[in-house]
């Protein structure tokens, strides 16, 4: 008798290590350390930010999966992705005027990712890529300036690969793109300073 995915301790753990590395902690952590480094003074103001943006999301994301909308709470169908995309990329707006707009320290950082869900938004059309993937390594990128913290995120990445897949989120192409799509996405701060 086979076991189900509930019961399947490898599965339990993907899915724990996928709710850990849940695109929305990840950038949340990754805006409050830069923040940190970045605008000390600021903090407080980008740290109600961050918990407004992720109660509104979060709120938004519970609502649809209970109202049967979505089949997961990672809006795993490409079909649910659209709707998704559109509020990140508002909150994400709203958030970077909150923070000081062009005048806040981590404004590049916030646009970057927000041309980042553009790009993902774009080709959901072809293929659903891996937001938890695509966040974790923009993260490892944006941390080059803290070898030890970037080195750590970074080598995450193949075992929230592995958990993406084990759930049957997302397909290897889906990881790989989402996790290259991250990479450059992460790198374009660097660029344009």
């Amino acid at each position: 008798m086979s076991r189900g995915p509930a019961e399947d301790p490898r599965w339990r753990f993907a899915r724990a290590l996928s709710v850990a590395l849940h695109p929305f902690a990840v950038l949340g952590a990754l805006v409050l350390l830069m923040a940190l480094r970045l605008d000390p003074a600021g903090l407080p103001r980008t740290a109600i930010g961050i918990g407004v943006a992720i109660a509104i999301v979060w709120t938004f994301v519970l609502q649809r999966r209970r109202a049967g909308h979505w089949q997961t709470v990672d809006a795993s169908r490409p079909h649910e992705r659209p709707l998704l995309y559109l509020l990140a990329l508002v909150v994400a707006g709203i958030f970077w005027g909150w923070t000081g707009g062009h005048a806040s320290p981590t404004s590049t950082g916030v646009l970057a990712a927000m041309a980042m869900l553009c790009v993902a938004a774009v080709a959901n059309r072809r293929i659903k890529l891996s937001l938890h993937m695509a966040s974790l390594a923009f993260a490892g990128v944006l941390l080059a300036t803290w070898p030890l913290a970037a080195g750590g995120v970074l080598a995450l990445l193949p075992l929230l690969g592995w958990a993406r897949l084990r759930m049957a989120r997302h397909t290897l192409p889906e990881v790989a793109g989402g996790a290259l799509l991250g990479l450059g996405f992460g790198a374009l701060p660097m660029v344009l300073r």
